[in-house]
């Protein structure tokens, strides 16, 4: 009994150990650390700790740029028919649109896994880990894919707005030293 303790002890300050690595990419209160503009009052507010994409094209964009990192991010769609995307690097996207969510739109392009996305209303976990030219990526505990050949290696991420009700929250990222 004394020996599971331990074990379970170790392994739940293993886990806070590696969750203390990440570090907010957004505060829950403010657009601190992402570059806005006129079009992200219209597209974006901050509302009881979350991100909430509510219309327009005004897409948020980090401030910081990575090179190796994981990315850790929760959303949510409002509605049927949704549609938003990820960036990586720059422009490079993970489709969030409800028919292809989770592909890859930049070469080496992959195929949506719409069917690990969780119903609307539910919160889904994305995982994306980019090392140098290797992305993987993860939708709800769930490997979904991973690719090599994917470029630039250092870029800004962001958040797309594409006219369709989303929330996003818990939005964090974890460099990874070489």
């Amino acid at each position: 009994m004394k020996i599971a303790f331990f074990v379970s002890l170790f392994v739940l300050s293993a886990v806070r150990a590696d969750d203390a690595a990440f570090r907010p990419l957004f505060d829950g209160k403010t657009f601190a650390g992402w570059k806005t503009n006129d079009r992200t009052a219209k597209s974006w507010k901050v509302e009881e700790g979350m991100l909430v994409l509510s219309g327009g094209n005004g897409n948020l964009i980090s401030e910081e740029e990575f090179e190796d990192f994981e990315l850790k991010l929760e959303w949510r769609a409002k509605k049927k028919g949704y549609n938003s995307g990820l960036f990586l690097r720059g422009n490079n996207q993970i489709n969030l649109a409800e028919k292809s969510c989770g592909s890859l739109m930049a070469a080496p392009k992959t195929k949506g896994v719409p069917e690990l996305m969780k119903a609307p209303g539910e919160w889904n976990l994305w995982e994306v880990t980019c090392i140098g030219n290797k992305i993987t990526f993860k939708v709800n505990g769930k490997e979904a894919w991973n690719v090599e050949g994917f470029k630039p290696t250092k870029g800004t991420v962001g958040l797309q707005a594409e006219g369709q009700p989303i929330d996003f929250r818990n939005i964090q990222i974890r460099t990874i030293k070489k």
